[in-house]
């Protein structure tokens, strides 16, 4: 169960691996890696059973959404969805683990 918190992290930290090494890790701007420790402190805390550690998760997605409605540049990708389901993943994750925990 512990590793279902950190899935969002190993998503995101493989497919920064994936382009890293394509183009050079070097290439990302810090922001990238603000993301990345973020949900990595949400698995943690959430592995911790603090069901508050769901909201460095839930920031990242709402970031996401704030960025993709504030960019004034073209997107190949609509980005809407994935802070969606970013928010609601950890929604879902906190709650669980409320749950689980207050047992």
């Amino acid at each position: 169960m512990k590793l279902l918190y950190f899935f969002p992290a190993f998503l995101y930290c493989g497919f920064l691996a994936l382009i890293g090494f394509g183009t050079g890790f070097g290439a990302f701007e810090m922001v990238a890696w603000v993301y990345a420790a973020l949900l990595i402190v949400a698995g943690v805390l959430l592995a911790m059973k603090k069901w508050w550690g769901a909201v460095p998760g839930m920031a990242v997605g709402a970031i996401i959404l704030y960025m993709f409605a504030h960019s004034r540049v073209h997107h190949h990708i609509n980005e809407n969805p994935i802070g969606i389901v970013v928010i609601a993943y950890f929604l879902a994750m906190g709650f669980i683990c409320y749950k689980i925990n207050r047992k």
